[in-house]
């Protein structure tokens, strides 16, 4: 068999290299033309080793200058080392090829246009810097949109000359909403099927330009970052066809579409390999993004404006006129919160004693405990130190030594990026994705949204090591010492998802070129985590010494850090453990004197308040939100008041209103709260992007589910002001008592019941149930109209009542109102709607 038959297309060596490549190391002329001139190879001309060397760049650097082909097209792609198949030729071998890419340009006949759109401006950019030719030149000039320019310059595409043209978005092209004559007076049920439009920003006239530039192009390359939401959009506007294999796309008059992903960052290298690595869009991923959104828009709008209008309309007066929103994200993330509080407020202290025994060790001493460890019965505690105190020595029965280690961290991605800027640097997940994407746009770090946590085998760690090695990085010594000492593999159990790679330095940046000192310190720990995660393991020697001191059997354990290892750069805190070295100096029968033992009493302690890094690390578990949105979540039940942040601490405390939602919740339907509503709703999405169901079919079978379930909340919305008012009472901001009174103490007794609910969920086994929840089809039951939440019904008047007895004060003032056609304070002067109804008549769901 032929060495190049171990070589398939498509296939890699062991550095990443092809059959073209081996044939072109060696000089073997005809082989290459055979490899080229056979279709399967033709796509792996511009293919990159481990170091981003091309084929024409191994047969340059070994003087076969009679290795040339006019497939060949990549004189001027750089290597690692940036440096070019030009760059490497002697003088001779230049012009030889200069010539030649000359000829092979001009035998291609016309130039293609390509057109290649990247998510920002500056992307573009960086782009444009990237892949044109030196020699070429770009001219960067306006279109139609003022905020994102367009670069032109020529090039050659997969052997064909070719004139390309980059330009941006500016963030999404459009977003979704409803259309301006929706009829959203007779209800917000109407959500549910009312017709959506998607909108555009006007300011940046961004459908127009991309459409306006895609004129006449025969190929259109998207660098979205693997942005699923935007690839309909192109779809939509510009008409564009079903994806092709790419040889066929070649043809004048054929419009294929691509989508470009650095799998790195935004280095050049990278760009480069990127492009010759383009893949074709996938249309089932894009409509599950597309049914995800239409069901997040119409399940959240359509609950947000039933509470909200709902709240204002009854108990204005008494509670205030706040905005009360839902989201299958937002709720979930915030019952996070809840369930923890509710565990807080549960907790009650239970006593435990331990037995403590102390005894010498040399000029010091040891404290060795019971083995039983935590006694619960008092009574058994004392009769055992009654036991342990009738001897006045013990006896070693055995002593063991061993060597642990502390492992070194997986490499990051974008949840344990956020949980470490909560936990180190105090920074918020919002802000931290913000001040990490603003660093991967100034080339810095590579990309911060990523699922990822297992480098590619083909990641160049050493020269990221050297990188890091600058003497003006507080960091240098390690990244040093690990260039000269060698690296420690990168642990395997992490998981590549397929997205991008682990976040990591791009570059050595100073300061100044990293911007704030948000941004500097943020950039200095993901270097730091880079370099911890090839550095060897912490290593402790650790020991236990067993004891008998009469009938009961005492132990004793101690550690000491023999290395440090990643922890140093990392700057984790190692301890030693145990007052004495328990590793030597002991033998199997040695008598120690007893100088001590006594029992001492301890208490339970309760939880604390989820943290924002552990709530993080929850909402990836149970599949809360994307790398992209966890953050924004996070984000969000804070901004609207639901959780209240402790700076200090970084944990988060529910506020009234957030433990009344998920109380209300809990008590009208518990599946609109728990995590398995967000879960239902993704493995819904996922059975589209897997081809296994359309999403017109997943997007009705959903919202028939959630509209049942919405009618089911408005026919006892009465429970979310109900649950209000007692969160309010019990946190002291009412004036009354949540004992007063026949109606509040019923409101009383239903916030226990929700509390208990809460309680008695198991977070592990929902966890069991992720991957298969389904949300229960709810009944449709009697006919229902949407109205009578808005009238002032006997219900309305019964937790009137209720928020009175509760501290509220009267609602007087509000039946007045709705006696008048308003609606509580909105009765004094009613605000026109562009419909012309005033809010608090017929018209009080706009």
């Amino acid at each position: 068999m032929s060495a190049y038959q171990l070589f398939p297309q498509g296939s890699l060596g062991r550095n990443g290299q092809t059959a073209l490549h081996v044939a072109a190391l060696q000089g073997h002329l005809e082989v290459v033309k055979v490899l080229l001139s056979t279709q399967s190879f033709e796509e792996e001309v511009d293919r990159r080793d481990r170091w981003g060397r091309t084929a024409l760049h191994l047969a340059v650097e070994q003087h076969h200058s009679e290795v040339e082909h006019p497939a060949f097209n990549s004189f001027d792609a750089k290597s690692a080392w940036g440096r070019s198949a030009l760059d490497l030729a002697d003088s001779n071998m230049k012009d030889d090829l200069t010539a030649a890419h000359q000829r092979n340009l001009a035998n291609l006949g016309s130039p293609l246009e390509i057109l290649m759109v990247a998510e920002k401006p500056s992307i573009a950019a960086t782009l444009t810097e990237a892949l044109c030719p030196p020699q070429n030149g770009a001219q960067k000039r306006k279109g139609v949109s003022p905020s994102s320019p367009v670069h032109e310059y020529r090039g050659s595409f997969m052997g064909r000359a070719s004139r390309f043209r980059v330009t941006a978005t500016t963030g999404h092209v459009y977003s979704l909403d409803f259309s301006q004559d929706c009829p959203i007076q007779r209800g917000p049920d109407v959500l549910f099927s009312a017709q959506t439009v998607r909108t555009y920003d006007p300011r940046g006239n961004i459908p127009a330009h991309i459409a306006e530039e895609a004129r006449n192009c025969d190929l259109l390359i998207l660098w979205l970052d693997c942005d699923r939401a935007e690839l309909g959009w192109f779809r939509l506007e510009l008409g564009l066809p079903t994806s092709k294999q790419l040889d066929s796309q070649l043809d004048r008059g054929s419009f294929g579409v691509f989508i470009g992903t650095p799998r790195n960052s935004l280095a050049p290298q990278d760009l480069q390999a990127a492009m010759t690595q383009l893949a074709h869009p996938n249309q089932n991923e894009a409509q599950s993004v597309d049914a995800r959104q239409e069901l997040d828009l119409r399940v959240g709008i359509a609950f947000s404006r039933l509470q909200t209008m709902y709240f204002r309309k009854h108990f204005g007066h008494q509670l205030g006129k706040q905005m009360v929103t839902y989201g299958p994200c937002q709720i979930p993330t915030l019952w996070f919160c809840v369930h923890r509080h509710v565990q807080i407020e549960a907790f009650v202290p239970e006593p435990y004693w331990r037995l403590v025994a102390t005894l010498p060790a040399g000029q010091t001493s040891f404290q060795a405990h019971c083995q039983m460890g935590k006694i619960w019965q008092e009574n058994e505690a004392r009769v055992l130190l009654q036991r342990a105190r009738a001897s006045e020595s013990a006896v070693v029965t055995s002593q063991r030594s061993w060597l642990s280690s502390y492992r070194r961290p997986r490499p990051l991605n974008t949840v344990e990026m956020l949980k470490m800027a909560s936990q180190v640097l105090g920074l918020g997940p919002d802000d931290a994705l913000h001040v990490a994407e603003a660093l991967y746009l100034k080339g810095i770090l590579s990309y911060p949204r990523t699922e990822t946590d297992k480098y590619p085998e083909n990641f160049d760690l050493e020269g990221t090591v050297r990188s890091m090695a600058e003497p003006n990085l507080p960091w240098a010594q390690f990244a040093q010492q690990l260039a000269t000492s060698g690296l420690t593999a990168p642990r395997e159990d992490g998981h590549d998802v397929g997205d991008h790679p682990p976040i990591t330095p791009v570059k050595c940046a100073s300061r100044s070129q990293c911007g704030s000192d948000a941004h500097w310190a943020l950039y200095e720990e993901v270097c730091r985590h880079f370099l911890a995660t090839v550095s060897p393991d912490a290593t402790l020697r650790e020991a236990e010494v067993q004891l008998q001191l009469g009938d009961v059997a005492f132990s004793a354990t101690s550690g000491r850090m023999t290395s440090f290892g990643w922890a140093r750069v990392a700057r984790v805190q190692l301890q030693d453990t145990g007052a004495v070295d328990l590793s030597a100096g002991f033998q199997q029968g040695d008598v120690l004197r007893l100088q001590d033992v006594s029992l001492r009493q301890h208490f339970t302690e309760p939880p604390q308040h989820l943290t924002e890094s552990e709530l993080l690390a929850l909402m990836d578990q149970h599949g809360i939100g994307t790398d992209a949105s966890m953050a924004s979540h996070v984000g969000n039940v804070q901004r609207r008041k639901y959780v209240q942040l402790d700076e200090q601490t970084r944990q988060m405390k529910p506020s009234e209103l957030g433990l009344a939602l998920c109380h209300a919740y809990m008590l009208i339907d518990p599946e609109i709260v728990l995590p398995t509503v967000r879960a239902s709703i993704e493995n819904a999405c996922a059975r589209v992007a897997r081809g296994e169901a359309r999403k017109a079919q997943v997007v009705e079978q959903s919202l028939r589910t959630f509209k049942n379930k919405f009618f089911g909340f408005a026919r006892q919305i009465d429970r979310v002001p109900l649950m209000l008012a007692v969160a309010h009472s019990l946190s002291g901001r009412a004036g009354g008592s949540a004992s007063q009174g026949r109606a509040a103490g019923q409101s009383l007794a239903l916030w226990q019941e929700a509390a208990g609910r809460t309680l008695s969920v198991s977070l592990e086994e929902l966890l069991d149930l992720k991957e298969h929840v389904v949300v229960t089809e709810a009944p449709e039951g009697a006919l229902f109209d949407i109205q009578e939440v808005m009238r002032n019904s006997a219900t309305v008047q019964q937790v009137q009542e209720a928020l009175e007895e509760l501290g509220f004060g009267s609602a007087e003032a509000l039946q007045s109102g709705v006696a008048g056609g308003g609606g509580g304070q909105q009765g004094k002067g009613k605000k026109r709607s562009k419909s012309g109804k005033g809010k608090g008549g017929k018209g009080g769901w706009q």
